[in-house]
């Protein structure tokens, strides 16, 4: 994969969990608490997949891509 590439590939995932997120915020104002913590586990696993399974291949190629890890050395 060229740099672009993974660079495309890694702002549709990091969509992707921002929208479970979202998702997850709405189950907590709309939803009872065993449907919340139900959904709360499977959006904690897409989230971990989605971390693991696309994002971690992207970034042992490009690890200056890394959405976090930049994060993290501008705090």
């Amino acid at each position: 994969m060229t740099k672009d590439d993974a660079i495309e590939m890694r702002d549709h995932g990091v969509r992707a969990i921002e929208e479970l997120s979202n998702l997850l915020n709405i189950a907590w104002e709309r939803c009872s608490e065993d449907e919340r913590q139900r959904i709360k586990r499977g959006v904690g696993l897409s989230i971990g997949r989605i971390d693991v399974e696309l994002l971690s291949i992207i970034y042992e190629q490009y690890p200056e891509i890394d959405h976090l890890k930049n994060r993290a050395q501008d705090v």
